[in-house]
């Protein structure tokens, strides 16, 4: 069929809207919600797995971190296996059960919370002289004071239980009060109010236990009221019981149970005359007893520098039962008069200015979860030592002695990184092929700790690298260490060999990271829409992955961004964050609420798109997304 001029025109503007709404459209659902100057009511802290936000005037469901800010009237869903803690401003918490959906409006003096499905437990702050009204389904809750739960599976009538304190439920009009130690269930006859015939006393709702070694023996105790008999405890993976894995008669009002790692849901049923009765269902943590340790500096570190007090950077290893650290400095052991007591969501501080001598840290870690005591790590000691000469650069990439494949080289994955000071001005890197560097091939000055040699010059064989740094005032440091590396044509194939011993499937065998990228390469960012991060872990299926991106200055290293996901692969797609220079990224993988294994990558960044850029040209997100050291 042949198209008169006309028809072309119409074929080809109709073809180009097309492109450009698609192109809107994919836009708009991959950007970054801007929080701007809406009102932040609370934060929100993970337990576990995933919760999603959705602002009012949104359509877009985006993933929440843990510590972010809510927002009035954000929607609020959690996905399977979800578990979280939300604290208002108000003092009021909320705790989250997984596949419940609600919506947050504190607009006024009567705050509301529009209750769609799943399971939810509020403890209102007494403090409060407001209600918190629950709206659900054309019933009203209105909360005076204490801690209900409040229950509704799909297809199912709305239930509250009330634990503490006071609280009203209207329907159609019609308003109870409904008192501590009793519940309503609201159906479509009318609110029924009954006395809770059982109360579960321990373990509390939310409460964590560690594993000793591999299983946990936990102490269940309920109180039955006269009447009723032959209490049943059931023990289950999900809040309706679905999956229940414990479920057994009991003699008397307690008994113990052994559990290994996970969530576990609760309750006991009894029986009278009229019928079997069910108790509110109570939750519980079953999680290994993580090590709490120092990451640097090392113990007994010394610290030097010559006229600029040294950044010192402080980390500790991540706990997933924490939601906050307090991190204490003091000139003594035993912390009397903390010099520095800060409260922090990460797990490093960076401070520049400690002055010349001895210092003690140790960190306590806030428990995410209620009557589970803080952890603490132990108490630790670095030095800070005036001295007459700036140390030396070390090396960091290559590792000494390693290869360097002409693949590695086409792949900008060959690259010379060191270690930064913040009184360096600039370094002078040395590559010869002998270990006098009589006659160096590489002479270059750089102000950055990174350098890219021109490989094709250097040809194939084996080279030796040193590097001095300079002063500002042009002091000259002593040389690093002397670096050897080869350049060769091809990395030879490791064959592995394995007997049939060996090749047998393993059902308890160790995760183990095949590969992560970016790592050891120079990203050329020009044409890029999302900076990709990939990974490969074997040995189990994990249920999520934190990625921590870095950047690091000439003076400090500064976290910029995390994020949780399921999948193995992260498009970071605000490039707005990145500048050119040395990054560093951690990865952790979980399982069951478990850390169980954490690498390091690094990786240049060149922006060549963002050089015209003018400082006016960027604009900075919300701060859920931007991490600042606190000093």
């Amino acid at each position: 069929m042949n198209l008169d001029k006309r028809d072309s025109f119409v074929l080809i503007g109709l073809t180009s809207i097309a492109i450009f709404f698609s192109v809107l459209f994919y836009l708009d659902l991959n950007r970054k919600i801007d929080i701007g100057d809406r009102e932040v009511v609370g934060t929100i802290f993970f337990k576990n797995n995933i919760v999603q936000r959705k602002f009012e005037d949104e359509v877009i469901w985006e993933k929440l971190e843990n510590n972010s800010p809510l927002i009035n009237k954000d929607t609020i869903r959690s996905e399977a296996f979800s578990d979280a803690i939300i604290r208002l401003k108000d003092g009021t918490e909320i705790n989250i059960d997984e596949n419940s959906m609600f919506n947050l409006d504190l607009t006024g003096d009567e705050p509301n919370l529009e209750f769609s499905e799943g399971s939810l437990e509020v403890k209102k702050n007494d403090s409060n002289a407001n209600q918190i009204k629950i709206t659900s389904s054309g019933n009203e809750i209105n909360v005076d004071s204490g801690n209900v739960k409040i229950e509704k599976a799909k297809d199912q009538e709305l239930s509250l239980f009330v634990e503490k304190g006071k609280t009203t439920v209207k329907q159609n009009g019609k308003t109870v009060s409904v008192d501590q130690g009793k519940k309503a269930e609201f159906k479509s006859s009318g609110i029924e109010i009954k006395k809770i015939p059982i109360v579960l006393l321990t373990p509390a709702s939310q409460k964590l236990f560690y594993t000793d070694p591999t299983e946990a023996l936990v102490n269940f105790t309920w109180k039955v009221e006269s009447g009723y008999e032959s209490p049943i405890l059931e023990i289950s993976r999900s809040p309706n019981f679905q999956m229940t894995f414990f479920s057994e008669p009991i003699n008397g009002n307690q008994t113990n149970v052994s559990l290994k790692e996970g969530t576990f849901y609760w309750r006991v049923k009894v029986k009278n005359k009229s019928g079997t009765e069910t108790s509110e269902t109570n939750k519980l943590f079953v999680s290994k007893l993580e090590p709490f340790l120092a990451e640097s500096p090392n113990p007994g570190t010394v610290i030097p520098f010559v006229q600029t007090y040294p950044l010192v950077t402080i980390s500790w290893s991540k706990l997933t039962t924490a939601n906050s650290y307090q991190l204490l400095l003091s000139d003594s052991n035993q912390f009397q008069n903390p010099i520095k007591r800060i409260e922090t969501s990460a797990n490093q501080i960076s401070l520049d200015d400690l002055k010349e001598g001895t210092y003690y840290w140790k960190v306590i870690a806030k428990s995410s979860f209620p009557d589970t005591k803080d952890r603490e790590t132990k108490v630790y000691s670095f030095a800070i030592k005036k001295g007459n000469q700036v140390p030396a650069p070390k090396w960091q990439r290559p590792m000494p002695d390693s290869e360097i494949s002409l693949d590695d080289i086409k792949q900008n994955q060959a690259i010379l990184i060191w270690e930064g000071n913040a009184e360096i001005h600039s370094y002078t890197v040395l590559i010869a092929k002998d270990t006098k560097f009589n006659n160096p091939i590489v002479n270059v000055d750089t102000t950055t700790n990174y350098l890219v040699p021109n490989w094709n010059g250097l040809g194939l064989g084996t080279f030796f690298a040193k590097i001095i740094g300079k002063t500002k005032e042009g002091k000259e440091t002593e040389s690093s260490q002397t670096l050897s590396f080869s350049v060769i044509d091809k990395k030879k194939k490791i064959e592995v060999v394995t007997n049939a011993e060996d090749s047998k499937p393993q059902s308890n065998q160790e995760p183990k990271l095949e590969s992560m990228s970016p790592n050891g390469a120079m990203i050329q960012m020009k044409g890029k829409t999302s900076l990709d991060f990939q990974w490969k872990v074997s040995g189990l299926v994990p249920d999520r992955y934190d990625i921590v991106l870095y950047q690091h200055l000439p003076d400090k290293k500064i976290a910029i961004y995390k994020v949780s996901t399921k999948d193995s692969f992260y498009h970071l797609k605000d490039l707005s964050i990145l500048d050119e220079g040395s990054f560093s990224w951690d990865l952790s993988v979980y399982k069951n609420a478990n850390l169980l294994l954490s690498r390091k990558g690094t990786f240049i960044l060149a922006l060549d798109q963002l050089k015209s850029l003018k400082p006016t040209d960027i604009e900075f997100i919300s701060p859920k997304r931007l991490y600042k050291e606190k000093k």
